[in-house]
């Protein structure tokens, strides 16, 4: 691996959209499902009409969270929420879905950027693969699941574990390697 300098990679927390046993993962009744997919990118909501007032605040959160964490290391391109479920838990509203943000380096001269500059100084076989992917588009994909306290306030865990589920407390900004 080549030494990046406040990079952050795209990680799969777990494997994705992991079945879930039927009483885990129980969708409300008595809301309307939002879409099952649903893609913001910039300020643009692309949403049909019937997607739930949780489902739009959590968008809206991740997306606002995203920007904070990522948006100096990177440019943001899409955020996805897709396979939405949501119950109602002692009060309060949980969400699980899958969560993609889709990316890219900002513009600039591949050979500039200090890693495929010094791949490219030592002959490494793996520059001009380093220089091509560069400046495209990838995604980071999620686990995640929302919970909307009391207070509006919403609470974020990621599933840590790679098989089935293990709810953890996070923050988009945890998703940053640090050297």
């Amino acid at each position: 691996m080549f030494p990046l300098k406040k990079v952050v990679v795209s990680m799969v927390l777990a494997i994705f959209f992991s079945g879930c046993s039927s009483d885990a993962v129980v969708q409300n009744p008595t809301a309307t499902p939002p879409p099952k997919e649903v893609t913001n990118t910039g300020t643009d909501q692309k949403q049909s009409v019937d997607s739930s007032s949780s489902f739009d605040k959590i968008a809206g959160y991740l997306q606002e969270e995203s920007n904070k964490a990522f948006s100096s290391h990177y440019e943001l391109l899409e955020f996805t929420l897709s396979d939405y479920e949501e119950k109602t838990v002692d009060g309060k509203v949980e969400a699980t879905f899958g969560y993609q943000v889709k990316y890219k380096n900002f513009e600039k001269d591949p050979d500039t950027v200090d890693y495929i500059k010094a791949a490219k100084e030592k002959n490494d076989p793996n520059y001009q693969q380093l220089y091509d992917e560069y400046l495209q588009p990838k995604d980071m994909n999620f686990h995640l699941k929302a919970v909307i306290e009391d207070s509006d306030s919403i609470s974020l865990y990621t599933n840590v574990s790679p098989k089935g589920v293990q709810w953890e407390k996070a923050v988009m900004s945890d998703f940053i390697l640090k050297k």
